[in-house]
């Protein structure tokens, strides 16, 4: 009987303790920035980019063009598709927290580097100061194709922050859906 009083007590003492630590989990999850990540001059943290092979000659522009002071990414990955592997996707990830500035001077990117943009990564799947380009990472069913005029709207200079990411978020379908999982 001792034993299992103490079971119960100690079983009841746990959950209040994780489900606090759940709870001060998801207040810090929606603020967090990688360590290291300095957002004063962008809100890009990581930058993941698949490119055609016929990039890797420009390597060391690409590169440079990241860690320019008015760009200032922290952590960038370039990768190039196979000699035969035809084009890399055409989708981007945009993480909750960049700014609807940085959002478009991705978007332009993507265009320039990787031709078009027709589809949308989830934004709940990704760290809120992450981007990627091209990205092969996700199935089918976390993406959404999206039309070039819904594209054009994300583009839109007027939107704000906000009115960038509900619009993103609108565009894939995730409106109502359970929390970001980052």
């Amino acid at each position: 009987m001792k034993s299992a009083l103490r079971i119960g007590i100690l079983g009841a003492a746990l959950a209040v303790l994780f489900t606090g630590t759940a709870v001060a989990g998801d207040a810090a999850a929606k603020n967090y920035v990688p360590s290291g990540c300095k957002i004063e001059k962008t809100t890009i943290c990581t930058i993941e980019i698949w490119l055609e092979r016929k990039h890797k000659q420009n390597n060391r522009s690409i590169r440079k063009m990241l860690k320019d002071e008015s760009i200032k990414v922290i952590r960038n990955t370039i990768q190039y598709w196979p000699p035969k592997g035809g084009h890399p996707p055409t989708n981007i990830a945009i993480g909750r927290s960049l700014t609807a500035e940085d959002a478009r001077w991705v978007i332009d990117l993507a265009l320039k580097l990787n031709d078009n943009i027709d589809g949308l990564i989830f934004q709940r799947l990704n760290p809120p100061h992450y981007v990627a380009i091209g990205t092969s990472a996700w199935d089918d069913n976390s993406e959404t194709k999206i039309t070039p005029e819904q594209l054009q709207q994300l583009r839109d200079p007027k939107l704000t922050t906000e009115e960038f990411h509900a619009l993103y978020v609108k565009l894939t379908g995730e409106e109502g859906v359970a929390e970001a999982f980052y």
